[in-house]
């Protein structure tokens, strides 16, 4: 009996410490697993709060500061050298002496008329005065206005630029090679000299628009205008730059009429640049001469004697904080 009771309690005490053991292994594993869970819960808003804390910050910032425009179409002055495309193998080109007297002339030069600027004149025809000035290193003519109808408000006393070129004189130690020039490549840049001007008020320091005509005049006949010259400094970020380039091809071979023949006793190439009311200096940078090949006609050594003097003038980039402006949202306006 005692033996069975003996049996009994170590039976009992046996079952009780693996119930104890069995116990404390179920809660050690919550435990494990609860402290592992309130650890990530406490890190991961530590990782994400102070994400969330800069990102407003940065937010700010970028709508405080006014929205850039891309002004990267923008150019200086001393560009225009590598925009030239006839330059290097042009029929005509300028030195910085030479005389263009009696060669490269307004159309009322020679002429019996009463002329610009002389009272009792009414045509619309600008008076120009000629020299040769250096653009970004390269020597052009520059063909500048000289304003004398002060009473156009209109305009601002603008009027038409119409310059011919002498062919006859041009070509005159070799005259029968005008009569194979089937095309005309003039090489033209304008450079802005104040604020460009609009029906709604003044705009930016550019060129925004320039054109005109060009084509030739035959023994007195006027052939018409066989080419069209339209330039503009820039068509986006607010017309930026403070000068424009263009090539104006004229084939004046595809008529009879146009074309020159050296029996002729006037032969002439022209150019006209219209009407823009603001101050805007035209350069011619090169002629070119070509036949119906596309062969370049030189110009013969010597057709434009030298030994002018010309009072030199300096070109300098408009401020450029001037050339565009921007209202508080970052956009180019034209109003200054």
């Amino acid at each position: 009996m005692k033996k069975i009771l003996a049996m009994t309690l170590a039976l009992t005490m046996t079952s009780l410490m693996f119930a104890s053991c069995g116990n404390k292994d179920d809660k050690s594993e919550p435990e494990k697993k609860t402290t592992t869970t309130t650890t990530a819960e406490t890190e991961a808003p530590a990782e994400v709060t102070p994400a969330e804390d800069e990102a407003p910050a940065e937010t700010t910032s970028e709508e405080d500061a006014a929205a850039k425009v891309d002004n990267s179409n923008w150019k200086p002055l001393s560009a225009i050298a590598d925009s030239l495309e006839c330059y290097d193998n042009a029929s005509l080109t300028f030195a910085a002496d030479s005389d263009v007297t009696g060669i490269i002339t307004t159309f009322y030069e020679g002429t019996d008329e009463v002329k610009p600027g002389e009272d009792g004149y009414k045509g619309d025809e600008a008076k120009i005065n000629f020299s040769v000035q250096e653009v970004a290193g390269i020597p052009m003519l520059k063909c500048d206005e000289e304003i004398y109808d002060t009473e156009d408000t209109a305009n601002n006393g603008h009027k038409i630029l119409k310059i011919k070129t002498d062919m006859n004189k041009l070509f005159a130690s070799q005259p029968e090679l005008m009569d194979d020039i089937f095309t005309i490549k003039v090489e033209l840049v304008a450079i802005a000299k104040d604020q460009a001007v609009y029906d709604n008020g003044l705009g930016p320091v550019t060129v925004a628009w320039y054109g005109g005509a060009m084509g030739s005049n035959n023994n007195g006949e006027w052939a018409g205008n066989t080419a069209t010259i339209e330039m503009a400094s820039d068509s986006g970020e607010g017309w930026c730059n403070q000068w424009a380039h263009t090539v104006t091809t004229a084939r004046i071979g595809i008529s009879e009429n146009a074309k020159f023949n050296h029996e002729y006793e006037t032969n002439y190439t022209t150019v006209m640049a219209w009407v823009v009311k603001n101050d805007i200096d035209l350069y011619i940078a090169d002629i070119v001469f070509e036949d119906d090949a596309g062969n370049v006609i030189k110009v013969p050594d010597g057709a434009i004697p030298g030994g002018a003097s010309y009072e030199k003038e300096e070109l300098v980039d408009a401020d450029s904080d001037g050339i565009i402006e921007y209202d508080e949202d970052g956009k180019v306006v034209l109003e200054k």
